[in-house]
């Protein structure tokens, strides 16, 4: 290649850093035109395909320059990864598998083996995508894309303390590494720590605007702080009617001014929580409150407030007004007892599969030691000569 081929090609190269794919295919194509069978140009093409969500394309293209070099480790690599983008995991597998053949100390096929049966699903392959990270690790620690697999292996095994070390482990790296932000994230979320999940995507979107992923999930996450001021609500509504109401029987000017410290405790937390979160929240937020979730959201909130100031107003618990308050309370109550269940579930999911994990590794490891030995084939006794 020429030099003005190489000049076009390195910045190609920084053009695809900084995520402007498009135009670094536009370079890349006019140096194909030179050399139609280059091989590195062929892979850098394939990349800004990938990248760009042309699969067809870039498949193509390794194809060709596998055609070209078949034993390039890269390549096939690259092929694993355009597998695992359309959703073909076991191809995808397959061809880290080669790529590994080829290169037994490659992190990069190591990595995409474990992403491929991390993806398959099942536990003895999850254990077995466990072994390959760990080895990604240990022959590439400064990649942060290896921590970041560790972290999404460890989340599935329910190691989320694990997980999150991971994350930090690849964000010590570099600190603007979008996928360990929303990985981070994404473990908030799933702890209902929607304040915290929030202002992680959040961080993650000012890493990459363009990560359409984190865009959506930050939309998600708005609505769940919405959903998070309805249970608050509904808490202090139930809590007063059954103890101030029901318990203690305590007179009206009792039960009102409970009913009005509540609400007061209630509005103070949202205003905390929605000062707390970044500009990115809030206007998701606005964005999605004409959603059938969010008018949903806010007419429930609604009858739960309206519930607790009839309790607040209600003389006894078996008056007109103590009735209406009730009825008020009554699809709150089971909107909220549904929400926390699920949490509950969610909070229980990581425990139950780290138990679950820890058994079949322990299970698996003594089924291997268990198996015997196949038997030394005895060697040939050489024949005496006549």
């Amino acid at each position: 290649m020429s030099d003005a081929g190489i000049a076009v090609q390195e910045r190609a190269v920084a053009l695809m850093r900084v995520g402007r794919h498009t135009e670094a295919a536009r370079l890349l194509r006019g140096v194909l035109v030179e050399q139609p069978e280059h091989v590195g140009v062929l892979l850098q093409l394939a990349r800004c395909h990938r990248a760009l969500g042309q699969l067809a394309e870039a498949m193509r293209l390794v194809d060709r320059a596998l055609g070209s070099a078949s034993t390039q480790e890269h390549l096939l690599a690259e092929k694993a990864r355009i597998l695992l983008a359309a959703g073909h995991p076991a191809h995808a597998a397959a061809a880290a598998q080669q790529a590994l053949e080829r290169a037994p100390r490659s992190w990069e096929a190591h990595g995409l083996l474990a992403e491929a049966l991390l993806t398959l699903g099942n536990p003895n392959r999850v254990v077995a995508a466990r072994r390959h990270a760990d080895t990604a690790r240990e022959l590439a620690p400064q990649v942060p894309d290896v921590h970041l697999l560790d972290a999404r292996l460890h989340a599935r095994m329910g190691r989320l303390r694990d997980a999150r070390a991971a994350c930090r482990q690849a964000l010590a790296l570099d600190p603007t590494y979008e996928p360990a932000l929303s990985q981070l994230a994404l473990l908030d979320a799933r702890q209902d720590r929607t304040e915290r999940a929030a202002r992680g995507f959040s961080d993650a979107l000012a890493a990459d605007p363009q990560a359409s992923w984190s865009s959506q999930a930050l939309a998600a996450v708005s609505l769940a702080l919405c959903w998070r001021l309805f249970d608050v609500v509904a808490l202090v509504a139930v809590a007063h009617w059954v103890l101030v109401a029901a318990v203690l029987d305590a007179g009206r000017p009792v039960r009102l001014v409970a009913a009005l410290l509540g609400l007061a405790a209630a509005a103070a937390w949202a205003v905390r929580s929605w000062r707390r979160q970044p500009a990115a929240a809030r206007w998701q937020l606005r964005r999605h409150l004409r959603s059938t979730s969010a008018v949903v959201c806010v007419l429930l909130t609604l009858v739960a407030a309206a519930g607790l100031v009839c309790s607040g107003l209600a003389p006894r618990t078996d008056s007109p007004a103590g009735g209406v308050g009730a009825l008020l309370l009554f699809p709150g109550v089971v909107v909220l007892a549904v929400r926390l269940w699920r949490q509950a579930k969610r909070r229980a999911a990581p425990a139950t599969r780290r138990l679950g994990y820890a058994v079949w590794t322990r299970l698996a490891a003594r089924a291997a030691t268990s198996t015997p030995a196949p038997a030394p084939t005895p060697a040939s006794t050489p024949t005496p000569p006549r």
